[in-house]
């Protein structure tokens, strides 16, 4: 969804800084912003994209900074106009920075003025969810949908919820419907084989994820989710080329690295195991659910003394 509409002044600065974001070129997407005079860093689309692209590059004391930064300018310009397009960058600024209840009172807001913004409604679906509120984040989806029946990325992104909850079958029914229509959605294929894969049809799903990477071989879940496959099929070894298309597409995700890790448990590789759950403990402390990591890499020490006893 196309959702931001921006005055033609900037818009040729917009337009390169989001596409060398939309391509993962952060350090090019900053070294763009950072070449802009001091006055034209009052914008605050500009701001939340240069505080995106640090949060990206694992900067998130700076991109932290940024957003907070970037709310405060978004109040400055709101003292002046109740604009829907500050709000909803207000909004998604709280949204980054777990502030979820103040991200909804921007999106009310927005709702307020136009009662049918894509924005507001998609994002706070997002925040609803956040705060475990799955009627009301229902309830946007819904909405979305009679605003724009046919949009299959609103459809798409109803189906990312409904997998979160459970309900496949409901996912299917929607995802055949886009699959079935004239567009191909890489995007479609993905979130089929993640809901065939929960319901443990491993072979469809490794069908339809292969053909997601046929399409965007970008999509660092899908490489992710066949590493996943190859799991569930007890075939470590490609699972873990599998987890380095994923990692070096988007190498900070802790899950990720925590389910390598397992990989390498899986092949006694004690030591490899211990660096990789080391890392996502690093970016998430609770990573894989695990309530003491220290505990946890103890145990794998533990694991690999017994082994070598053994042996």
């Amino acid at each position: 969804m196309n959702f931001y509409e921006y005055g033609d002044e900037k818009i040729d600065v917009l337009d390169n800084v989001i596409s060398l974001i939309s391509t993962r070129q952060y350090d090019s997407a900053l070294e763009c912003m950072d070449n802009l005079d001091s006055g034209e860093f009052s914008d605050p689309l500009l701001l939340m994209s240069k505080a995106q692209c640090l949060l990206r590059l694992d900067e998130k004391e700076e991109a932290h900074k940024l957003y907070k930064k970037t709310i405060d300018v978004c109040d400055e310009k709101l003292k002046v106009e109740k604009d829907p397009f500050i709000l909803n960058i207000k909004g998604n600024c709280n949204l980054i920075l777990k502030n979820y209840v103040k991200a909804i009172e921007c999106y009310d807001e927005v709702l307020a003025i136009d009662d049918k913004n894509s924005l507001a409604l998609s994002f706070k679906s997002v925040a609803l969810i956040r705060l475990d509120e799955q009627d009301a984040a229902f309830d946007c989806f819904e909405r979305l949908l009679e605003i724009d029946s046919d949009n299959n990325d609103i459809k798409l992104f109803k189906v990312q919820y409904l997998n979160t909850i459970e309900k496949y079958d409901e996912s299917m029914k929607i995802l055949d419907e886009v699959i079935g229509g004239p567009f191909e959605y890489p995007q479609a294929y993905m979130l089929k084989a993640d809901a065939l894969f929960e319901t443990h049809n491993i072979d469809e799903a490794l069908v339809n994820v292969n053909k997601a990477l046929e399409l965007n071989p970008d999509i660092s879940y899908s490489w992710y989710l066949k590493a996943k496959i190859f799991m569930a099929k007890d075939n470590y070894t490609d699972a873990l080329i599998y987890f380095d298309k994923a990692l070096g597409i988007d190498a900070n995700i802790d899950c990720y690295l925590f389910d390598k890790a397992s990989c390498y448990l899986n092949l006694l590789e004690y030591e490899s195991a211990y660096k990789t759950y080391e890392k996502a403990f690093k970016i998430n402390p609770h990573s894989g659910g695990i309530a003491n990591p220290d505990i946890f890499l103890d145990f794998i020490k533990d694991l690999e003394s017994i082994d070598l006893i053994k042996d």
